[in-house]
Formats: C-alpha cells, structure tokens, sequence
C-alpha cells in the first residue's frame, strides 16, 4: 500500500512540473498570418524564422496550395500537407504524342541557299536525304549512275544551308523522240533534250522557296547543256507549273487479275497469222529488241533515243526482273536473226508490266504476249498485275475490261520548250509533212506569239520554213506553258480557245495550228525512269 502511495504521489508531481505546451503556429496558404494569437514568427537559429527553417531543412521552396499547416513543437516541426486539387493523374494514353509542327519554318531556314554541284564526298548525305523520296534508289543504283554514258559529276545539283544539304535535283541529258517525220513513217524527230529527276528537299526545310531555286538551277544548266526541251516525272506538279512548266499528262497505270484478264483476252478475236514462240530474252537479242523499240517509238512524242550503249547500261543498271520475247521461226540460238525472227518483246518488273512492243507487221501481237504474261502470272500465284503504258494505249481496256483506271498517287508529266525556235526548227520538216498530208497547196503562215518566243512559219511549195520576229495576220496568242503544248502535240486550239488559254487572229489561225501541230500520243517509257 505504501508503494502504490508513493507510485500516485510521483505521477501528481511529475504532472505538476511538466510545462504547458506551446501554442501551435498555423501558416494558413495565401494569407502569411498565424491562427495562434501569441505567435510571431521566432528566429530561434541564427535570425530565421521557423517556415525560413522549414525551406533550409527540406532544400525546396514550399508551394503555398500544397501546406496545409505548419506546427512546431518541443519534438520538432510537424507539416501537414494537403493534395493539390489540380494534381490528377493524367490518363495513360497508347498513342504516341507527336509535339505540333509549327506552321512556319525557323528564321534561319527562310535564307535563300546556294546551289552548287556535289562534291565525292557528299554521297552519304545525298543517299540519306533521297531515303525520304516515295521510291528512294538503292546505294548500288545510285553509283551505278556513274556508269552512265553521259554522266557528268556537274549534272548533279545540291542546296547547301549553313554548311549542310538540304535540297537535291539530278539533270540527266537525254535525246528525246517527238513524232514522225511524216506520217506512217517510223522515222523519227529527235532533239537533244534532257531530264530532271529525284528532286527532293528536307521536310524540315520545305517552304522557304529551296525547291524553286533547285529547278531553276537545274534549268540553268540543262541550257548550257543546249537543251531544247526538258521532261520530268513528278507528284507535285502544281509547284513546276509555277515555274512555267506545262502539265501534260498522266502516268497510266491499270490493275487488273491476271484470271481475269485472261480470260477476256481468250473470249476476244484471236490474231490470224504466224504463229510466235514466247520464251526469255538472251543478251545477244538486244539489238532485235531495239529493232522493234524504234519502229514503235517513232509515233510518239517523248520516248527516248536509245541507242546501243544507253540500252546495255539501261540493262546493266537491272530495273527489271524479265524480259519475254516473241519470236518466228525455228528457235535456235541465232545471231543474225537468219532462221528466227524476234517480233516483239515485253518487260516486267514483279507484278508490273513496263513495255510490250511488237513488229508492226504483226497486229494483235501485243494481246497474245499479255495473255502470257497472264498465264505466268498464274502460275506464280500472282493475284494482281500492272500495266503500264501510254493513255491510248487499248490493253488498258482489256486489263480493266472497260475504261482505264488510273492509280491514285500517280506522278505527272510536265515538260518546258528551253529554246522554243530550235524546237520549231526541228519540227519544220514534220510541219511540211502534215500540211501535205492535210491537203494544204496554197501558201500559209501561222504565227505564234508568247512572252518567251515570236515567230512563224510558212509553208510553200511543199516547204516549210520559220520565220522569228513576225507573227503575219493570221498569229496565235498564248502563254509560254501553252506554247510548249502545242509544240509538243498535247494542246487542242480549238478547246484551248474555248477555255481562254490562247486568243487567235482570225478563225484560219485556229484551223491551221490544228493542222500543223495537231495532237499526238504521249509516252514517256517508265522502264527509263524506274529505280533498280
């Protein structure tokens, strides 16, 4: 009992002589006052007051939302915080977030570059800025240039910025065929012409004008190539008619089921005459093929000269997969063509089929070489193929079975007339030919009158002749785009008159540009451009 006295009279003293606590401080966020009354801040350490302490102790300024309260106590300061109301968890997204592309170009991309030819040791940099291109050449392709037989290291152009390639444009120098001399006749017009390929710029760099200056350079340089005329294949046309260039036409394209197609082929009239053996080409057969390629090529207007040397390099460079030929007579391997005949040929590349040409002396040979590409297809579990060719081409029908259809993302053929009167100059032996044909005796002159060009030509006595600096009564009024249309046999005055692209003189004028330039098929082989 008296232990337990003394336990009860040691806890009431302890009790007596604890001190009181002290009162609490309470920061309260966005106010700086204390909801105790007696408390002001201290500056117990060294002059800092206790939220000064807190800041020094934990290393980081405090948020004012965050603190709900700051207590100090005899143990220690205690901080009660509270969530922030806008701290939410963001919800987890799958898709990838891609920062905005901001609408315009930095200042730096906006200063005009300079274009120059490339030098040996930018062709990493150029291979890796052509990887963006829709159809990219390979590194093997791309030094398989060199090889070329015009090749020229000038004819390749960069835009360099600050130091680096941002912009690329190859010239490529090509003789181009632009019809018959006559009608019926398989010579041709051959002017010296080039090409203007891969041109291509960095998408961080598009829009401040460097693709513009590529062509132009490019322009400048084709012309002291002496150019008279330039074609190139590209899917943003709009950009090249902005410069002058004239949109002529369409790369036609038609899929078809091989199943299909084969079966129309065989339901239609079948050829009459010889028949033809189909079997794969050897090297040896190359100038047969070039035989057929020039008695087709010559009612065209953009196919390409190729002679010997271009077309071992166009089949060294290997942007095929096979070449079929047609042949009669008895198969044997024959140098000379003296015991077999080859009579036509076709070229494939996967499922497309780039070229089918035949002799013109066997007509409807061109469907029984499409039925056997249709039946190899076949047999290769070929679900689609793609035939390729010129618009007024009639396999289109029957690989469709009705109209063409013409693949989305197509690229575009646009052309420019660098010098309009050695152009016209060439085409005054064809002019003589269609104004005889046409039945024109009397003397004529049609005059043509564009910001880039003035001059005419006469036709007498069978001649014609061309005349620069006059324009006659009867002219025609058009633009520099316009101009290199009717030149090139893609312009129909008398519609182009309807929709105001060109204004005549009189009513004989329009009459006799249809006569003399009337229109004519366009074909720019793909085989030339497709890369290896």
């Amino acid at each position: 009992m008296q232990r337990s006295q003394r336990t009860h009279s040691r806890a009431d003293a302890t009790a007596v002589k604890r001190p009181k606590s002290k009162p609490r401080l309470k920061i309260r966020p966005g106010t700086g006052r204390t909801t105790a009354a007696a408390a002001r801040p201290s500056k117990p350490r060294g002059g800092e007051t206790a939220v000064e302490q807190l800041r020094l102790a934990e290393g980081t300024v405090l948020a004012a939302d965050s603190v709900a309260a700051v207590e100090i106590r005899p143990s220690g300061t205690v901080v009660s915080r509270r969530p922030l109301a806008v701290a939410k968890r963001s919800p987890v997204l799958h898709v990838p977030m891609q920062s905005a592309v901001p609408a315009a170009p930095p200042a730096w991309m906006l200063e005009e570059c300079r274009v120059a030819p490339a030098r040996a040791g930018d062709q990493n940099e150029i291979l890796q800025l052509l990887a963006g291109l829709p159809t990219p050449p390979s590194r093997a392709e791309f030094h398989a240039a060199v090889d070329h037989p015009d090749h020229d290291a000038a004819n390749r152009l960069v835009a360099r910025l600050a130091g680096r390639i941002v912009g690329h444009v190859e010239v490529v120098p090509r003789d181009i065929m632009l019809g018959a001399t006559a009608p019926g006749t398989a010579d041709g017009i051959t002017v010296r012409g080039a090409v203007i390929d891969r041109v291509a710029v960095l998408p961080e760099c598009r829009g401040a004008g460097h693709g513009q200056r590529l062509v132009q350079s490019a322009e400048d340089r084709m012309r002291q190539l002496g150019a008279v005329v330039a074609f190139s294949r590209t899917r943003i046309a709009p950009s090249f008619h902005e410069l002058g260039w004239s949109v002529l036409a369409r790369d036609c394209a038609t899929p078809g089921r091989p199943a299909e197609i084969l079966a129309r082929l065989l339901e239609g009239p079948q050829r009459a005459g010889e028949a033809v053996t189909m079997r794969q080409w050897r090297h040896v057969e190359l100038p047969a093929i070039l035989r057929i390629y020039r008695q087709n090529a010559a009612r065209f207007v953009g196919p390409l000269e190729r002679n010997e040397n271009y077309s071992r390099w166009l089949v060294s460079r290997g942007a095929f997969d096979s070449i079929l030929v047609a042949l009669v007579g008895q198969d044997r391997y024959d140098l000379h063509e003296t015991t077999a005949r080859i009579v036509g040929y076709c070229v494939q590349a996967g499922h497309r089929v780039l070229e089918i040409m035949a002799d013109p002396e066997f007509p409807g040979l061109e469907q029984d070489i499409l039925a056997r590409v249709c039946g190899e297809a076949i047999e290769n579990d070929r679900q689609e193929i793609v035939y390729e060719s010129h618009a007024a081409d009639p396999l289109h029908a029957a690989v469709t079975g009705g109209e063409s259809l013409v693949q989305s993302g197509d690229r575009m053929i646009v052309a420019k007339v660098l010098r309009p009167a050695d152009l016209l100059g060439a085409l005054v032996p064809a002019v003589a030919s269609r104004a005889a044909a046409a039945g024109i005796r009397e003397t004529v002159e049609l005059g043509l009158e564009a910001p880039g060009f003035r001059g005419s030509v006469i036709v007498a006595d069978g001649k014609a002749a061309l005349h620069v600096g006059r324009v006659g009564r009867s002219y025609l009024k058009l633009a520099d785009d316009e101009l290199a249309r009717l030149l090139l046999g893609q312009c129909d005055p008398v519609e182009a008159a309807a929709a105001g692209r060109l204004e005549s003189s009189t009513q004989v004028a329009i009459k006799l540009a249809g006569q003399l330039f009337p229109r004519m098929p366009l074909w720019c082989p793909l085989w030339d451009d497709l890369p290896a």
